[in-house]
């Protein structure tokens, strides 16, 4: 199976890369790749995040835009612009049954609210269950779309793939910190 990549550069707030996979999204995620010193990478060779998306789950990876991706680019600056709450786009949860099931939870949360692990544990019925949220929120591959970001630790705002400065300013955008 084939994973179509593509980026979009947003002004503001860097380049994203997304993987569409049979016409739904698969993979989202910003561009934050730490290259060795010295070295450079094409904006046109996909992530590393992506590349190891892609060997995980056995797909090849191609270069270009299908659909839905200029929606996924035009949803997703209409986001980061303020302007749109919630994402209207197919998607590939592609995780274990447990993860799934709680990138599933993730998508009920609305814009500005924010749950502790804890919280979304909880609703899950099992409150002891909320280093497991915390661990399949961290594999979430669809960020910001499936809002990971809303979920924060009791005492603060806990891990985030994308990096705790990307989770403050998502968050603050939402109005929730």
């Amino acid at each position: 199976m084939v994973i179509y990549a593509d980026r979009c550069d947003i002004p503001g707030w860097g380049d994203f890369w997304t993987g569409v996979l049979d016409h739904q999204v698969a993979f989202l995620s910003l561009f934050t790749d730490e290259l060795p010193l010295g070295s450079s990478m094409s904006k046109s060779e996909p992530s590393a995040a992506l590349r190891r998306f892609a060997k995980k789950w056995g797909l090849s990876l191609k270069l270009g835009a299908v659909d839905p991706t200029e929606q996924l680019w035009d949803q997703l600056e209409q986001y980061l612009a303020g302007t749109r709450k919630e994402f209207d786009l197919p998607l590939r949860l592609l995780g274990t049954e447990f993860q799934v099931k709680i990138w599933q939870a993730l998508l009920t949360i609305p814009w500005g609210v924010v749950y502790t692990y804890g919280d979304l544990a909880m609703s899950l019925g099992n409150r002891g269950l909320a280093r497991a949220v915390g661990q399949a929120n961290s594999r979430n591959p669809i960020s910001i779309v499936v809002p990971c970001h809303r979920v924060i630790a009791a005492d603060g705002l806990g891990g985030y793939a994308g990096g705790l400065d990307l989770k403050q300013r998502l968050l603050q955008l939402e109005g929730s910190l």
